[in-house]
């Protein structure tokens, strides 16, 4: 006889997926038990709250490209780690979710406590699953458990990734099967189901693309997540400055190439820089990569900011339900970003074009010292106000973050603060919230990077808002593995997004007393320091940049309404 769990383990760690992130409760306490036995193979980490669990795990699925692996009971895992797991589904995260319905003894039609088979007197925890994920699984035996998680870890990880849940009945998950060897049908190992390449480009629209772009007057590149779960940045650099094409991206995009790139425009739309939607604008053709083209990064799908009628779209993406969703194309494919891109790059080449790659960097170059184009600039960016602009305060970041560190950005106005004005000095360098963007994401999400990125420090910038919600677990958390995260809180006591909107009379609502975040992190053990100067940003950026242990920056900030950073054009 074999246990449904030592085999469900095996399972988890023959796929690669090293780490696991979760909160036991109901019978997923000896699932957790079996992988920190195993922890030669695979991490376990015991989260402080679900919300954070499913954060990890989400942030492991975006920095791997393996699905983050999510523990815990289903009615728990289904409300608080629902936080992660919509993040993961609308922003294409590979998760693999394995939880219970808690249905204990057999009682599920007596309504047993906390129990989710969805009776009368329970929770549909399938219901929940299956509006928020990709592909669930209800398993209601023991080898549907073990069948579902390898299905699970394939459907996640297959097409557009995202979050895959085996929802087990409690007999199915604790229960036992007599001989592996002797199941029908057969269970084999995951590999061979995961051995699937990925869609690919065809070379005839490869050469047609590439002749598209070697005869356009002003091309230009517009990089989408996709990018990132392609690991297609080298990609996207190497196009660019083959035939001299400026790259924009959304904001989900951010860091498809190093905002220090001559030929980078940053973020476009009215999230972003004034010289990218001007230069897309006034582009012939628009070469879209892993980006829906979504309202939020098209001005609301104005066809002032991109016109099919006038300008030629390429579109480019693993899901053929992406490309040609929001705007009509001229040319539609269904491949993975980083084998299109290399495809397009060979084809290129083969062509031997003639092109004054230098004279477009000149031009961009002109119209990035341009004053009018404020490219990552501000004119609060040299304020000496108390409290203190935002805009200063990400000034400072981009003079004390090196090369190696991340940026892990939450939900809120700090992001639109740090989107339009944060320079990226590498590509992937930064990792954020966008598919549902929950405050407090950075809280767990960043927690995680530290774990994984060993090559430098990872900056978690939150709102007081969110540092509310998750910040005192994800502290406790941070102490208790010893990781050198700097968060970085502005501080401004209020609900700032929410604020910007409401009228002087409705304020109030989104208002509330200060919270000094310093003397909550120093009464759990990790230093904090509260900053109400300008002068005071720097030299403790530095010092937290540089210390080997975690700090927690309080930054006053003024209730400066992020509209001042947004732009309609």
């Amino acid at each position: 006889m074999v246990r449904v769990i030592d085999l469900v383990v095996d399972t988890i760690i023959e796929a690669g997926i090293d780490h696991a992130f979760g909160l036991p409760g109901g019978v997923t306490p000896f699932l957790m038990e079996e992988l920190y036995k195993r922890n030669d193979k695979i991490r376990t980490i015991t989260a402080r709250h679900e919300a954070i669990a499913a954060t990890m795990a989400d942030l492991y699925g975006r920095f791997t490209q393996k699905p983050g692996l999510l523990i815990g009971q289903g009615i728990w895992i289904g409300t608080n780690g629902l936080f992660g797991i919509c993040e993961a589904f609308l922003a294409g995260s590979p998760m693999l979710i394995i939880t219970d319905t808690s249905d204990w003894d057999n009682q599920s039609l007596y309504a047993p406590y906390q129990c989710g088979t969805g009776e009368y007197g329970t929770v549909n925890l399938l219901n929940i699953f299956r509006s928020t994920t990709k592909y669930t699984t209800y398993a209601t035996t023991p080898l549907e458990v073990v069948y579902g998680v390898q299905l699970a870890i394939k459907h996640a990880i297959s097409g557009r990734p995202g979050p895959a849940c085996v929802l087990a009945r409690i007999g199915a998950l604790g229960g036992k099967i007599e001989d592996p060897a002797k199941l029908k049908p057969p269970l084999y190992p995951i590999e061979g189901y995961l051995r699937v390449n990925p869609p690919c480009i065809s070379s005839s629209d490869s050469n047609k693309i590439a002749k598209i772009l070697i005869d356009a007057n002003h091309p230009i590149l517009l990089c989408g997540r996709g990018i990132h779960a392609s690991m297609a940045h080298g990609e996207v650099q190497e196009l660019a400055e083959l035939i001299g094409m400026p790259v924009a991206t959304s904001y989900m995009g951010k860091g498809s190439i190093a905002d220090t790139h001559d030929l980078a425009l940053g973020v476009m739309a009215s999230r972003g820089q004034k010289l990218a939607t001007d230069y897309i604008k006034n582009s012939d053709i628009i070469l879209a990569v892993g980006t829906c083209l979504a309202p939020d990064n098209t001005n609301s799908c104005s066809p002032e900011f991109i016109d099919p009628i006038r300008q030629k779209i390429i579109h480019i993406d693993i899901d053929p339900r992406n490309a040609g969703w929001t705007y009509p194309i001229e040319i539609g494919v269904t491949s993975d970003a980083k084998l299109a891109l290399r495809s397009i790059i060979n084809a290129i080449k083969t062509m031997s074009p003639n092109i004054e790659v230098h004279k477009t960097i000149d031009e961009i170059k002109a119209m990035k010292a341009n004053p009018e184009n404020e490219f990552f600039i501000s004119k609060f960016y040299f304020s000496e106000n108390k409290p203190i602009e935002p805009e200063r305060v990400v000034k400072e970041i981009n003079e004390a973050i090196r090369e190696n560190d991340l940026v892990i950005l939450d939900a809120g106005n700090n992001r639109y603060w740090n989107t339009k004005l944060l320079k990226t000095k590498k590509a992937r360098q930064i990792f954020a919230p966008g598919g549902a963007a929950g405050m407090a994401w950075s809280a767990g999400a960043s927690i995680c990077a530290q774990m994984l990125h060993n090559d430098g420090k990872v900056v978690a910038i939150l709102g007081d808002g969110g540092a509310l919600m998750l910040i005192t677990p994800a502290m406790e958390m941070v102490k208790e593995l010893n990781l050198p995260l700097v968060y970085v809180i502005l501080n401004n006591s209020s609900l700032g997004n929410v604020r910007d909107f409401l009228s002087r009379k409705g304020r109030p609502i989104t208002e509330y007393p200060e919270t000094n975040f310093a003397d909550i992190a120093n009464a759990m053990g990790i230093q904090g320091i509260r900053i109400e100067d300008v002068s005071e940003i720097r030299p403790n950026l530095e010092k937290a940049l540089s210390s080997d242990k975690p700090i927690l920056l309080d930054i006053i900030v003024s209730r400066a309404s992020h509209l001042r950073v947004r732009s309609s054009f």
